[in-house]
């Protein structure tokens, strides 16, 4: 086993130079006034946390936890019913169309923005069917937009549980005299609880911090805490205050993640 530990040594090399690395610098900015056009002189500072207070971070932070709030409990709703449904279908092509939920993923995701911007101007390809949506600019557009890009990641971590769940549990439930809703509240669900913590922090964490749909989809009119970091480092140039949020939301991120491997030990859901 020592011999292929040598093995490693290019992925902790790559690891240290795209992680590692640019964490620190990130960590490195957020506590200094170095400016990004002179670079040469900086002080240790904590103004950039005053930026934290500024109206248009804080109504971005509002806007990001209840457009991801709202993202994650409708692909809840959606997606454990199919999770469901394909964990207990009989047919032999099972695979194949657990599979299918898979291939949107594959494509770019910014390509699928930019359909669904598409279709959601007055003047679109659904005017052959008859059929004109005005919704760019919406809440509505950014929900539909995140549903469909971020729904596969909470289907799929409750269908792994489901489906390797001892299907024994539910015969002898059965047996007991319970009828499918108890059986369903009382054995299945807790026993599929991890893959929905996992699906849920799979759908929330990458909703909340979406920056190029809610600029595509909102017209710019919806900021989300992804676009005032964006902002800060592609526009106004403000990369401390910029490093500081995203060093937070690493933070946040983490601790979700560190909660989700003490509930779910085996690291079913994960794979």
């Amino acid at each position: 086993m020592k011999s292929l530990r040598k093995l490693s040594y290019p992925y902790l090399v790559w690891m240290t130079i795209l992680v590692v690395l640019p964490m620190i610098l990130i960590l490195f900015l957020s506590f200094t006034n170095i400016d990004i056009f002179n670079i040469g002189s900086f002080n240790f500072s904590f103004d950039s946390f005053d930026y934290l207070r500024r109206p248009e971070v804080i109504e971005a932070s509002k806007n990001s936890v209840r457009l991801s709030f709202l993202t994650t409990v409708i692909c809840l709703l959606i997606g454990y019913p199919v999770a469901y449904y394909f964990a207990n279908m009989k047919s032999k092509n099972k695979q194949l169309y657990v599979a299918l939920i898979i291939v949107p993923v594959w494509s770019n995701m910014l390509l699928r923005i930019i359909a669904w911007e598409k279709l959601f101007y007055p003047n679109s390809i659904l005017n052959m069917f008859g059929i004109s949506f005005d919704l760019i600019g919406t809440d509505t557009a950014i929900l539909i937009g995140m549903v469909s890009m971020y729904l596969p990641f909470m289907i799929l971590p409750i269908y792994s549980v489901l489906d390797k769940m001892d299907k024994s549990l539910i015969e002898a439930s059965r047996d007991l005299g319970a009828n499918t809703l108890n059986t369903f509240l009382k054995v299945v669900f807790p026993l599929s609880l991890s893959g929905v913590l996992s699906g849920v922090l799979m759908t929330l964490l990458p909703s909340m911090t979406a920056f190029a749909l809610p600029e595509r989809l909102s017209g710019g009119k919806t900021l989300l805490i992804g676009n005032i970091i964006e902002d800060y480092f592609m526009k106004t140039g403000n990369i401390n205050a910029g490093s500081l949020i995203s060093i937070i939301l690493m933070f946040v991120i983490t601790f979700l993640f560190i909660g989700l491997l003490k509930f779910d030990k085996e690291g079913e859901t994960l794979l």
